[in-house]
């Protein structure tokens, strides 16, 4: 787990990264230097659910699979960051990430990022743009599978299947089902 990349290389890489490319090279130097360069062989696993927070992870190569239990929440590859910003420091993770090929990764404490935008707004403008767009595109998620459930509860009913209904975080079976 030795690091790999000089700071010039470090930071180009900062800059080759669609989020970052607009922000200044000094602040982008200020993050590269921050960030601790860690590789993971396929299969290893970055973090688990409920394993303590370290911060943000930016993919340099390789491939990392997020997942939330069994489910398969993203992939993230070369460019692409990962982590859960919105936790403390030592707070548990909501996700497991596992590296599904070798995996070269820059990572950066969450103190460290959230300094580094207070020093450099443009970090976290860029921050800002790039959950923005996450978010929007999670809500077009959203919209299409409410439109999948909605198609397949027309199904059922056509076919004279009562549909479950869904009432206080649980699904409700109708009478007579088990």
């Amino acid at each position: 787990m030795d690091e790999t990349l000089s700071l010039m290389e470090k930071t180009a890489f900062l800059k080759g990264v669609e989020m970052l490319s607009s922000i200044p090279t000094e602040a982008l130097a200020q993050l590269a230097a921050r960030g601790k360069e860690l590789h993971f062989e396929a299969g290893q696993v970055i973090f688990r659910e409920g394993d303590t927070n370290r911060g943000a992870f930016l993919v340099v190569d390789g491939l990392v699979e997020i997942r939330k239990g069994r489910a398969l929440d993203t992939v993230r590859g070369a460019g692409l960051g990962f982590g859960e910003l919105a936790l403390g420091e030592g707070e548990p993770h909501t996700t497991t990430a596992v590296a599904t090929q070798h995996t070269h990764v820059l990572n950066v404490t969450n103190e460290e990022f959230f300094e580094t935008m207070l020093d450099y707004p443009e970090v976290g403008l860029a921050m800002v743009r790039s959950l923005a767009k996450r978010l929007t595109e999670l809500g077009a998620r959203v919209h299409d599978l409410e439109g999948q459930v909605a198609h397949l509860n027309a199904t059922l009913k056509r076919s004279g299947v009562e549909i479950p209904q869904y009432q206080s975080g649980t699904y409700v079976r109708p009478e007579g089902l088990s």
